[in-house]
């Protein structure tokens, strides 16, 4: 007796009002998909910490006194001008340090502690910093004592830290900074004049 075929399977077909759901889902899940990024890109711009601004407005150099061996002693008391430009958010500073350099050589370290600034706040930040008996090269001596004789001197001064932005109860995560304030021009205690210099922030 023979056996009975298994039957065949039709395959299935989808009907068009079928093909033209899934159509539709997928459109709308990719339009949900973009709308949500383009609503995260928005908040993530509006919440994103606006580079705060930095300049050197003065100061001076005090106390000043290179030996024969080359060992440097002095003061620096310089001026640093900070602004936070947005309109919405205050800034959370951590400890800061500070650096103030000769010919890429660190004369002397220092630190601002940790701070609140509102928004569209200027704030002056007095920095007081200090070389005790720090031996020199002799190249980087005598570039010194030249720039003693002409009662000015070209200096480097970098901050690092971190800082996040406040709105509200909300705050964002910190965030590394780095500020460099180049070819800052620093005059010596006995000169009328102010020190000065500009400064770029990164985030």
């Amino acid at each position: 007796m023979a056996k009975d075929r298994a039957p065949i399977r039709q395959p299935t077909v989808v009907g068009p009002r079928r093909s033209m759901l899934i159509k539709t889902i997928i459109t709308v899940l990719l339009a949900l998909v973009i709308m949500t990024g383009i609503t995260i890109l928005v908040i993530w711009l509006s919440i994103k910490p606006k580079r705060p601004v930095y300049f050197i407005k003065g100061g001076s150099i005090n106390n000043y006194s290179l030996t024969k061996d080359h060992h440097l002693n002095a003061s620096y008391n310089l001026v640093l001008m900070s602004f936070n430009p947005s309109k919405k958010m205050h800034i959370l500073y951590k400890k800061t340090e500070i650096k103030i350099l000769f010919e890429n050589v660190v004369i002397a370290r220092g630190a601002i502690d940790p701070w609140h600034q509102h928004k569209r706040e200027k704030r002056e930040v007095k920095l007081d910093l200090v070389s005790r008996d720090l031996v020199l090269s002799k190249a980087v001596a005598g570039h010194l004592e030249q720039a003693k004789s002409l009662d000015q001197v070209v200096l480097d001064v970098e901050l690092k830290g971190r800082l996040k932005s406040k709105l509200g109860a909300w705050k964002s995560r910190y965030y590394h900074m780095k500020v460099s304030c180049d070819h800052v021009v620093a005059h010596f205690s006995n000169s009328s004049k102010e020190s000065h210099g500009s400064c770029d922030t990164s985030l």
